[in-house]
């Protein structure tokens, strides 16, 4: 295994007597995985379809996977180390059974990506027909946006990468000001460029640590940034709080709320829980009041990450507009749903003391797993406080 510094020195050694290359990638690798796959990875699929016995690793794993998400047996947990593992468990087979039929094989896999180096252009045509097959005996397939076959040599890493982690800010505030206004317009440029990149939350997670010198058009442009790119709304926070908290950036809380309010809503209306839940992080930190509008979107979410924070700044008062209807989340509280897909929010909103049980009684109290931790004193979740308040706990 290998850390992502040494990748160029691989893909160096991989080109450095070829002159075609075929860069691809798996399509949604983790939400695409077929549980059902791991034990064909372990035993072979011929083993596994005739023996479904718990006997095998693979089966094992496989129910471990389906059990952890209500018995989906299409896609694995993103996130945690054992979804790394059993990503590398299906991919290493593929990586076998590719070693095995193109027999000379020169190049290097970097998670789900693949940079295969031939000799001839016809060579590379026929390798990803065969990848195709391959990932195919897996329920896997290619990503065609980021599929190609093209003639040595090429850029080792994008433009973009190379210009944003390259970008020199000057330590003068007037300096500062106009450098910053060129590094977005050079991210902007890029977005519309390559629209599938990360390029703006790469670029804005450069910022995280940037000695603030101008606070004005620091924070105008991260709002702007976010709004126009919500995938980047965490980076963007992070590098505020950085800011106020390394450099003593004053957060202009008025044109951060109309930024949050924004995203949350629109976000909201189409499901992205990710983005939403960022938002209302924001609003706890900074004691942001939310807006009606973004409330009644958020109301209708089904999410336990976003409900919990919702009704955590509901108790902290930023819903003072109204709008947020918890009727819905209200319908949780029973003991059924702890072992439903939303069991985080019937069970935290009870040892919060957020939302009571549907009819007569704790509905948590009575269910013998869930009251052990609840009598232990579990929690899931710790409330998020303002750290910039005189006297507040900070936050890790």
């Amino acid at each position: 295994m290998h850390d992502q510094a040494s990748l160029p020195k691989f893909q160096a050694e991989a080109r450095a007597a070829s002159r075609s290359i075929l860069l691809t990638d798996v399509s949604e690798f983790y939400s695409s995985i077929y549980t059902h796959s791991i034990p064909w990875a372990l035993h072979t699929k011929a083993v596994a379809k005739n023996n479904k016995a718990p006997a095998l690793l693979g089966n094992r794993l496989d129910k471990l996977v389906r059990d952890s998400q209500d018995g989906q047996t299409m896609g694995i947990p993103i996130g945690p180390d054992t979804s790394f593992v059993l990503a590398e468990v299906i991919l290493g087979a593929v990586d076998e059974e590719l070693v095995r039929q193109l027999r000379t094989l020169t190049g290097l896999r970097w998670i789900d990506g693949y940079e295969l180096t031939f000799s001839r252009l016809s060579d590379a045509e026929e390798a990803l027909a065969m990848i195709q097959q391959v990932l195919l005996e897996y329920e896997l397939r290619i990503n065609p946006r980021k599929t190609r076959i093209a003639e040595l040599p090429i850029e080792f890493e994008p433009q973009w990468l190379t210009e944003l982690r390259s970008f020199k800010f000057r330590n003068t505030r007037r300096g500062q000001s106009y450098d910053l206004i060129r590094y977005f317009d050079s991210m902007t440029s890029y977005l519309q460029e390559f629209p599938n990149e990360h390029v703006m939350k790469y670029g804005i997670a450069r910022l995280r640590t940037l000695p603030v010198l101008d606070d004005e058009p620091f924070q105008q442009l991260l709002c702007q940034a976010m709004v126009v790119e919500p995938g980047a709304v965490r980076e963007s926070m992070q590098a505020l709080y950085y800011a106020q908290n390394h450099y003593g950036l004053v957060v202009d809380s008025v044109l951060l709320a109309k930024a949050v309010n924004a995203i949350a809503e629109q976000n909201a209306a189409v499901g992205h829980d990710y983005e939403v839940s960022w938002c209302l992080w924001a609003a706890l930190t900074w004691t942001l009041q939310i807006s009606p509008n973004a409330a009644r979107a958020i109301s209708l979410m089904e999410n336990s990450v976003v409900a919990i924070l919702a009704l955590d700044a509901l108790a902290s008062g930023l819903f003072a507009g109204g709008g947020l209807d918890v009727a819905h989340w209200q319908g949780r509280m029973a003991t059924s749903e702890l072992y439903e897909e939303q069991w985080l929010l019937a069970y935290e909103a009870n040892v919060q003391g957020w939302l009571p049980s549907v009819g007569p009684g704790d509905h948590v109290a009575v269910d013998p797993n869930f009251a052990f931790l609840k009598n232990l004193g579990v929690r899931f979740y710790t409330r998020v406080v303002n750290p910039f308040v005189p006297g507040a706990l900070a936050y890790p």
